[in-house]
């Protein structure tokens, strides 16, 4: 039976998602061996915006209540918008952005159908967490580009309104009962990993098994920076 918990009265904690407009610049980091071209930046971007917007519409279906079911959906469409973004300056530098996206996207896709969890709940975890964690990433490799190009990308992924939107989904869930922010904490453990094998793919040469997980190192202690900032504001271990 599904637990109706939004008819129990208790304070939800305060939360805030910080703006990554007000965070400090990146770590300085020469990233040049790293970044890819900006076509192929832009295809991963597109891709994920695609598929985590996906993500968000599949949990607003299961949504245990109309406020969660609100709150997820304008998640996605902030996604979705993201994503039309992402896919116009996509168009820029190929004459077919859909095949261009088609690769990452059958990469990504398999990456997250192996992340699908039991618990509803989790899956607004794995929401918040992949999509936070990844434009974190875009939003840092982008700097690698030129300013041109790299600014746009930087401004398509910079909001932080679909994470604070789920934030508020995943807040009043953990308030009902502590063991939510237990399985919580441990489900982002699991698809961090998961999540940084989608990241590394859209770098120069990340593919390639033989390249050591030290070249990319530098390029994740900023992101995996603001994933744990992101988990903390719940409550949450990272």
């Amino acid at each position: 039976m599904r637990w109706r918990f939004w008819e129990r009265k208790k304070t939800s904690p305060q939360w805030k998602v910080r703006s990554r407009a007000n965070r400090q610049s990146a770590s300085r980091l020469d990233l040049t061996a790293l970044v890819p071209t900006a076509a192929d930046l832009l295809a991963h971007a597109s891709a994920s915006a695609l598929l985590i917007a996906g993500e968000y519409g599949r949990v607003a279906r299961e949504a245990w209540s109309a406020k969660d079911r609100d709150e997820l959906v304008r998640a996605e469409a902030q996604v979705l918008s993201r994503y039309e973004t992402l896919r116009g300056l996509l168009a820029e530098y190929t004459p077919d952005p859909i095949e261009a996206m088609a690769e990452p996207l059958e990469r990504q896709g398999d990456a997250l159908r192996h992340m699908t969890a039991d618990a509803w709940y989790e899956r607004v975890g794995t929401c918040y967490v992949v999509g936070g964690f990844l434009s974190d990433f875009y939003r840092l490799v982008a700097g690698g580009l030129p300013a041109g190009i790299g600014d746009k990308i930087i401004q398509a992924v910079d909001g932080t309104d679909p994470e604070e939107l789920a934030a508020g989904v995943l807040a009043r869930i953990i308030a009902v009962d502590e063991a939510h922010a237990w399985r919580l904490s441990l489900w982002s453990r699991r698809v961090v990993g998961d999540t940084m094998l989608i990241a590394r793919s859209a770098l120069r040469g990340g593919s390639e098994a033989t390249r050591s997980a030290e070249l990319y190192e530098p390029v994740f202690t900023d992101v995996l920076t603001e994933h744990t900032r992101r988990l903390e504001s719940l409550g949450l271990t990272a």
